[in-house]
């Protein structure tokens, strides 16, 4: 059994359609990629895989439980966190707020705070500033570590380096890479950064209108003249 198992999935918002039967596995421990063009479908598949989004057909497990059948609220104690693009830290409250309010369910969050600021030592020096007057990377930073707090099997990503500079960029695709290497489980929605990411990555799926087009390893596609023009800009 996948640590994470999408079969047919069918969603959309309101009446309008957008994933159309999605097959998509997470083993343990494994990095796996979504990659495709904009408008895809790619944070309407990570949105509904965590629940966000109704299930319209199709089916989403998590550890053989149903995603669906509980609140979105409960999956992060099964083990399964996500990072959404976008707004993803309480930006009134400072980061050492925001890193409670992550572990707030664990009887002693002392010792994983210490560990997670040793993680990101940028997060310590900046424990008593607002979240919301952090840099771009930084602020995912704090995000990424707050998802990791309860100590998650799978990390969902959905595009963590868009707009960072590009050595701002490497450092975040490196804090994850090290995640990953630890034993965490990643699915990446890769839309920047694509070669730094997807030659780490031992499945990728190309999603284009609602669909996926393609499934292949990381270095498959990578050599592939024809995925290296489209999303590389490689003639």
């Amino acid at each position: 059994m996948s640590l994470l198992e999408v079969t047919h999935l069918e969603s959309g918002y309101g009446r309008i359609p957008v994933l159309h039967g999605i097959d998509l596995a997470v083993e343990e421990g494994e990095m796996v990629a979504v990659i495709g063009p904009n408008g895809a479908g790619k944070s309407t598949l990570m949105r509904s895989i965590f629940g966000l989004l109704p299930r319209w057909h199709g089916e989403v497990q998590f550890l053989g439980r149903r995603v669906h059948d509980y609140e979105p609220s409960l999956l992060p104690t099964w083990g399964l966190s996500y990072v959404p693009q976008g707004i993803n830290v309480f930006t009134a409250l400072t980061v050492a707020e925001n890193l409670e309010m992550a572990c707030h369910l664990l009887k002693v969050p002392g010792p994983k705070i210490r560990e997670i600021c040793q993680r990101f030592p940028i997060l310590e020096r900046r424990r008593g500033q607002l979240a919301g007057t952090l840099s771009g990377g930084e602020r995912q930073m704090l995000a990424i570590a707050s998802a990791l707090m309860l100590g998650p099997k799978l990390l969902m990503l959905d595009e963590p380096t868009t707009g960072l500079a590009p050595i701002v960029a490497a450092e975040v695709i490196q804090h994850i890479l090290d995640i990953n290497r630890e034993g965490t489980a990643i699915l990446w929605v890769v839309e920047e950064n694509p070669a730094s990411v997807l030659q780490h990555c031992s499945r990728v799926y190309l999603l284009e209108s609602g669909q996926i087009r393609r499934t292949d390893s990381g270095i498959g596609l990578l050599n592939d003249p024809h995925f290296a023009e489209l999303f590389l800009g490689v003639a």
